[in-house]
């Protein structure tokens, strides 16, 4: 099974993260990025939903075994082009022309949080799996285009607190700040929702895609190009 695969319901993509703790890598990244690219491709497509097929996780975020594996070797160029195209990964979401609709089954912690919040709508199983910046007990800072990112699309209320704390935040807390949709009894609940979700939201694409340039446009160059500019002198 590929760690990564894309499949089609009637008329909804759905993205199947497979590698158990679904830890994300250089070729983790690029090849979310290729399949996002056949969803924007397929005007067939009228919603996307990113599910895992693991029982715990959704994305455990970086692999950071990798990552200091590469950075041990000094191969700053991989780990640069792992953020930048991580990067196009959010913003893809945030511009493609169709609902994106994150099926939180797991654990959602680091770089799995900036992806499920990347994507329009979230539901999350509130039986098991925490939505998690990890990043202050990591002693890590946020690149300040995915920063933005965040600030964007989740409400200033509650991100400072999810930031300055690192807490492992459950489906509950987070329906109740308006972060996801619904906090689903459990991992078949949890898909259920955001399938039917999914299969009922039949709307004009190219309106969609209008709509999403308006409200996440600008976002999403900023983004892009904050990290870049970040890069050439990090």
């Amino acid at each position: 099974m590929p760690f990564l695969e894309l499949d089609k319901k009637d008329t909804v993509a759905v993205l199947s993260m497979n590698n158990g703790k679904n830890t994300q890598d250089l070729v983790f990244a690029q090849t979310m990025n290729s399949l996002l690219e056949e969803v924007n491709k397929d005007t067939d497509v009228t919603a996307l939903v990113i599910t895992s097929t693991d029982e715990k996780n959704w994305s455990q975020g970086i692999d950071l075994e990798w990552m200091n594996q590469e950075n041990q070797k000094n191969n700053k160029k991989d780990v640069r082009e792992f953020f930048v195209v991580l990067d196009q990964v959010y913003s893809k979401l945030m511009l493609l022309p169709v609902p994106t609709i994150a099926a939180i089954t797991g654990h959602a912690f680091g770089a799995g949080a900036f992806l499920a919040t990347a994507c329009d709508y979230r539901f999350m199983n509130a039986h098991r799996g925490y939505f998690c910046f990890p990043e202050i007990d990591l002693k890590m800072d946020f690149l300040p285009g995915v920063f933005s990112m965040m600030a964007h699309k989740l409400p200033g209320f509650k991100l400072p607190d999810l930031v300055y704390t690192g807490k492992h935040a459950g489906a509950k807390e987070l329906e109740k700040y308006f972060i996801v949709e619904t906090a689903c009894a459990n991992i078949e609940e949890t898909i259920k929702s955001a399938m039917d979700f999914a299969k009922n939201f039949n709307k004009d694409r190219e309106l969609i895609g209008i709509y999403k340039q308006k409200f996440n446009g600008k976002a999403a160059d900023i983004m892009v190009q904050e990290d870049l500019e970040h890069f050439k002198t990090n």
